[in-house]
């Protein structure tokens, strides 16, 4: 699903989150948004969705602006899993994840088999199959991100976007949550803070500022200069024997001022 934005911008208190973003997500890609804390990822992941009111500039979903568009059919094309996702206590962990199939139900359409066995995918997909039927207040905070992306993956969305989807998780499921999503044939867009995870996308965007400020393959926009001058860290370059992927090593600049 091809996903694309021109001079898109956000203000709020008189203060520009977003500014002037011109972006074309490609279909079947997997999208990296990196930058430094507070440099409009999230807010620009939440305009590409419709979820924020009244930004400047446009999205477009497949040619069709989305603010033509009813929620519903969003909803139907597009999962979000927001970095703050909550859930009410008092589900158990496949009601969470049955919540996913809202979109497609209406009188004519309730829950069945069909919405049943797409559900049991998504616990599976996400190592939740044996959790289905715990509270939601058991769950640790990693497991409650796993439950959230399991939601979104039973919305059965083309654009899957994920705000910083490795947060709360350990190592083991950090890489099988990326692992995973390398293998959805769905086009994926996330904000991600691990600059060595962000390598493993299609294509990045840097952000710094409320801007987009460098686009393209990962080894292209992720330089020593740029990293030095957006993240102020100095980095290493090493290559990994083991795939000959690039990994970063990263030291702090002697002078913070």
């Amino acid at each position: 699903m091809k996903l694309s934005a021109r001079n898109l911008g956000w203000t709020t208190g008189g203060k520009t989150i977003v500014d002037g973003v011109t972006l074309e997500i490609l279909p079947g890609e997997t999208f990296g948004l990196v930058g430094p804390n507070g440099s409009g990822k999230s807010t620009l992941l939440r305009l590409l969705t419709g979820l924020l009111p009244h930004p400047s500039g446009q999205v477009h979903l497949e040619g069709v602006p989305l603010d033509r568009m009813s929620r519903r059919d969003i909803a139907r094309r597009i999962a979000v899993v927001e970095q703050m996702a909550d859930t009410s206590e008092a589900l158990r962990v496949r009601d969470a994840v049955e919540l996913g199939r809202t979109p497609w139900l209406s009188a004519l359409a309730p829950f069945g088999p069909e919405d049943r066995r797409i559900v049991r995918e998504a616990l599976e997909a996400t190592g939740l199959a044996d959790m289905a039927e715990h509270g939601w207040s058991t769950l640790s905070g990693g497991e409650r991100q796993r439950a959230h992306i399991a939601r979104a993956l039973a919305q059965r969305p083309r654009l899957l976007m994920l705000d910083e989807p490795t947060n709360h998780l350990d190592i083991h499921h950090q890489l099988s949550l990326l692992r995973l999503v390398s293998t959805l044939s769905v086009t994926v867009v996330m904000a991600l803070h691990d600059l060595n995870q962000a390598m493993g996308c299609d294509r990045l965007g840097v952000m710094d500022g409320g801007r987009l400020i460098a686009c393209g393959p990962p080894a292209e926009v992720l330089t020593p200069a740029r990293i030095a001058a957006i993240f102020r860290v100095h980095v290493t370059p090493l290559r990994d024997p083991a795939d000959n992927t690039t990994l970063f090593r990263f030291h702090c600049l002697e002078d913070q001022s």
